[in-house]
């Protein structure tokens, strides 16, 4: 974590009263603990709602007191969790969720959101705050959904996604830092996507031979990214899984055996949108997802 303030390292965390909500903000609560953190809450209130289609107008003031009632009951179960309330920075604002929390993440460490899924079924998708923040964050993002407890799963793994034909190199460098801080072993996950058909595409598939070719050729790619940060993070147990199929379906699957899955956000710009395999990975991983911006500030 490399802070661009001074003084203690900051947890910032995304509050709404939602079980993904309190769920991320354990798990907030447990870093700060660890590395003797601030912790700041932030419960922002879209604006945009306060005056609906149905010209119901929404009184500020009113849901303002809402949230602070809210916000009271979090103070109450993390002094609970044993953290002094009073030493806690609170933030009641109007405005886009995302892009209020995108300004105060300029000065966190991390950012902890719930993952906010609007559906309880097969077809569940992450939030769109939690996409959000994904694309805009200037420092990492950690989406954690109600189904995640902190230290529910000591398996004492952190898993990375490695794209080997993305330009950005952010993500392996800050999992290698993660796994040396709480020792942890780290699993290097590259995952060679199989081609689909389309009106572009002839439907063709590698042979055998060419898969295997592949999948060397992605290893020795990766085998390189990792050799140049040993030396950089001694003593990181790592080993390198080269899969051939869907990055959403293996990464979701792998995530059932991590305490946390990192993952390199390739956003665009104007719109700071992120791909579609982030959004898959976000969705219905079974760990807690840590999302590095490609070209974060830091």
């Amino acid at each position: 974590m490399t802070p661009s303030y001074l003084g203690r390292p900051r947890m910032l965390v995304g509050y709404d009263g939602s079980d993904d909500a309190c769920a991320a903000l354990r798990y907030a609560v447990k870093e700060a603990l660890a590395v003797d953190a601030e912790l700041a809450l932030v419960y922002a209130v879209d604006d945009t709602v306060l005056n609906s289609v149905w010209g119901v107008v929404f009184d500020p003031e009113e849901i303002k007191e809402n949230a602070e009632v809210m916000i009271q009951e979090a103070l109450a179960d993390i002094e609970a969790l044993g953290v002094d309330s009073d030493s806690v920075r609170t933030e009641i604002v109007l405005g886009n969720p995302a892009s209020a929390l995108a300004k105060y993440s300029e000065f966190a460490s991390k950012v902890f959101l719930g993952r906010c899924s609007e559906s309880k079924d097969e077809s569940e998708f992450a939030g769109s705050t939690a996409v959000g923040v994904a694309g805009t964050a200037s420092c990492p993002v950690v989406i954690v959904s109600a189904k995640n407890e902190p230290g529910s799963q000591p398996f004492g793994k952190i898993g990375v996604g490695v794209n080997i034909g993305a330009k950005g190199r952010r993500g392996l460098p800050w999992a290698m830092q993660e796994a040396k801080r709480i020792d942890a072993e780290l699993r290097i996950i590259s995952v060679i996507r199989v081609a689909t058909r389309g009106l572009l595409r002839s439907g063709s598939t590698l042979s055998p031979e060419q898969r295997d070719d592949a999948m060397k050729v992605a290893r020795i790619r990766v085998e390189s990214i990792r050799k140049s940060l040993t030396e950089k993070y001694p003593g990181v147990v790592s080993e390198i899984e080269i899969e051939f199929g869907s990055p959403v379906d293996y990464l979701v699957k792998r995530s059932g055996e991590l305490d946390y899955l990192v993952l390199e956000v390739q956003s665009s710009f104007p719109s700071n949108s992120v791909g579609g395999v982030t959004r898959g990975v976000m969705a219905h991983a079974k760990c807690p997802v840590v999302l590095i911006r490609a070209k974060s500030t830091r």
